[in-house]
């Protein structure tokens, strides 16, 4: 591939990884990510990290609560309403004496009906029953919030299985572990406290199937992440090696320095 045409490829896929972490690519996009990030350790590497960013999303999601304003403003208006249904005293006036009447034997009380007492709806001033009505639909929408807050953390919480790295006599201080998210056939290496490399060395990742071992991409740093794309269900184990850099090999010529079966 001509080496114009190499740079626009890896240019046009390293824009979509954002949007490939999210799942927000469309089945083309996905392989055509998928087969570069194969190939690219500068792309694997932004994958990983990516990876982990999207690990922290749901913690950002802050419950919603009404404005303390709108409460204010309900109380005030409450006192108003309040203030002006209040009845005014009347002033007292002389009144003529009343005629003597004969006196007539009062007919027997009757019994008043038996009324239930009104309920807070029929009693309440229109904004009294607002601020009831408001209180009721600020805890609802709490509730709402709460649960939609999970279902995000459900949603963009990615299926994955986290497998220890198992050091060798080579490296007995290594010690990490490999995350596979299978609904993107996608491994990501947390490797930590490798051997120090020599001048001209990387660490090369491998892949081990029915086939024998296949390159998977190299980093250089004792303690990194890496990323790596394949089907899980090919292959029996990984492998870390130190190989001449800064390409690595075909095929492992030096020391296994941690192992993960997958």
């Amino acid at each position: 591939m001509e080496p114009n045409l190499t740079v626009a490829r890896h240019a046009a896929t390293r824009d979509l990884l954002g949007a490939f972490a999210l799942g927000a690519v469309d089945t083309e996009e996905a392989a055509s990510v998928r087969a570069h990030l194969a190939t690219c350790a500068e792309c694997q590497a932004e994958m990983a990290e990516l990876w982990l960013a999207v690990d922290s999303l749901p913690g950002l999601v802050e419950p919603m609560a009404p404005p303390p304003a709108l409460r204010d403003r309900i109380a005030a208006a409450i006192a108003a309403e309040a203030a002006s249904a209040a009845p005014v005293p009347s002033t007292p006036s002389a009144t003529p004496a009343p005629e003597p009447v004969p006196t007539i034997a009062p007919a027997p009380p009757v019994p008043e009906p038996i009324r239930k007492p009104a309920s807070f709806w029929s009693r309440a001033t229109p904004w009294a029953a607002a601020a009831a009505i408001l209180l009721l639909l600020s805890a609802g929408l709490l509730v709402w919030n709460l649960r939609l807050r999970e279902q995000i953390q459900q949603a963009t919480a990615p299926v994955t299985e986290t497998i220890a790295l198992a050091p060798t006599d080579a490296a007995p201080g290594a010690h990490g572990e490999v995350t596979y998210l299978p609904q993107d056939d996608l491994f990501i290496l947390d490797v930590r406290d490798l051997p120090p490399l020599e001048p001209d060395q990387v660490y090369e990742v491998w892949l081990i199937g029915a086939e024998g071992p296949e390159p998977a991409g190299v980093f250089d740093q004792p303690t990194d992440q890496h990323a790596v794309v394949a089907d899980r269900s090919q292959y029996e184990t990984l492998a870390i090696t130190a190989e001449p850099g800064p390409l690595g090999t075909e095929a492992p010529t030096g020391e296994v320095v941690a192992t993960a079966p997958l």
